[in-house]
């Protein structure tokens, strides 16, 4: 007989206020290295440790379906031991949502192919892309420590990247949401994150339009911009002072060939990080728009395997744009197996707490 664990949206909450930022980023990097040198097959390994097929997409008059299966390696928090994980994350697009994007993942037990637990991944999303932007950050650091966090959007991407950086840059003193309208969404983003982070400046700041003075004077105060929406046209336009020198841009937003959240002059001269050099030529309206090709970019799990004073890939990105006052940028489409690394964690910390709801014989 089987079981089933059952991981609710609340109970995930639990889980993660528990979780230590250095267990996410540690779960992430592993498979952000395999990704981008994968480990070869052992000899009696006939399958690929690392297996991302493309997302099927089913439609309905009322929403948008996606489902997106995928196998990585995984490592436990708890012994340190790598294994293999599959599972399926399941996200829909609402045509009118004022709740977020709903969203689960089932975790199948390998050995039967039978689904060992059901978690909800409304935030588990947010919490992924914010540790890659991290962990990026963490191998391009600021020229001075960071004191003024810019963010695009007021979504659950905005806040899961607010919390973690303001965990690990203690030095960041002020956080300023970009947004066209307050609206209900974005008042309990700020008041939630000013009850969390009392000693930062948390506010948000109006602009709907991409060229206005008090918008332009705003991001040359970023040392961290984030932007986090399908923008179509660039969000701010750039030039020599706009953003200043030694600014770190965190791209989490586009994910079309139509969506542009930087203009063209920013993106020829930053240096570029992606998580997948080919994902993001496909699925990046930025990139595309710049012709940029793929020797033009690196990976972050290339910069993660070679950790150390000997990181050519660093050196690459550092020489660019004339070291570490250069400008450089992270863009991020996601990739789904950093929702297989994310949810085994939370998974394995439900187990741990004995958390969750158990259906006793599924089968």
């Amino acid at each position: 007989m089987s079981s089933i664990r059952i991981l609710t949206a609340s109970t995930v909450d639990n889980i993660l206020s528990k979780l230590s930022p250095e267990s996410a980023l540690s779960s992430q990097a592993h498979v952000f290295k395999h990704f981008s040198k994968p480990s070869p097959k052992p000899k009696k390994q006939q399958y690929d440790l690392i297996q991302t097929p493309h997302r099927i997409t089913v439609n309905s008059e009322e929403t948008t379906m996606l489902f997106m299966p995928a196998r990585a390696p995984t490592i436990s928090n708890s012994t340190f031991e790598s294994s293999t994980t599959t599972s399926i994350k399941i996200v829909s697009l609402p045509q009118k949502s004022n709740d977020g994007l709903p969203g689960t993942t089932l975790i199948l037990d390998e050995k039967n192919g039978k689904v060992k637990a059901i978690v909800n991944a409304k935030k588990l999303t947010a919490l992924r892309n914010a540790c890659g932007s991290a962990l990026f950050l963490q191998q391009f650091p600021n020229p001075t420590p960071p004191k003024h966090l810019i963010l695009f959007g007021s979504g659950e991407q905005c806040n899961s990247h607010t919390i973690l950086f303001l965990k690990l840059w203690p030095s960041i003193e002020k956080v300023t949401f970009i947004i066209r309208s307050e609206t209900i969404r974005s008042n309990s983003l700020i008041t939630n994150l000013s009850n969390q982070f009392p000693n930062v400046e948390i506010k948000s700041s109006i602009h709907s339009s991409s060229d206005s003075k008090g918008l332009n004077e705003l991001i040359k105060q970023g040392d961290i911009i984030i932007t986090a929406t399908p923008s179509n046209e660039p969000l701010f336009k750039s030039n020599d002072e706009i953003p200043k020198k030694g600014t770190r841009l965190i791209l989490i937003g586009s994910y079309k060939p139509t969506m542009h959240e930087i203009d063209t002059a920013l993106i020829k001269k930053s240096s570029i990080i992606v998580d997948s050099k080919d994902a993001c030529l496909i699925e990046s309206g930025e990139l595309i728009d710049a012709k940029i090709e793929k020797e033009d970019l690196i990976e972050l799990g290339e910069v993660l395997n070679e950790e150390g004073q000997n990181n050519d890939k660093k050196k690459i990105v550092l020489d660019k744009v004339g070291g570490e006052e250069g400008i450089i940028i992270f863009k991020s489409v996601g990739l789904g197996i950093q929702d297989v690394a994310i949810t085994k964690l939370v998974l394995e910390e439900a187990e741990r707490l004995n958390l969750g709801s158990i259906v006793e014989n599924y089968d």
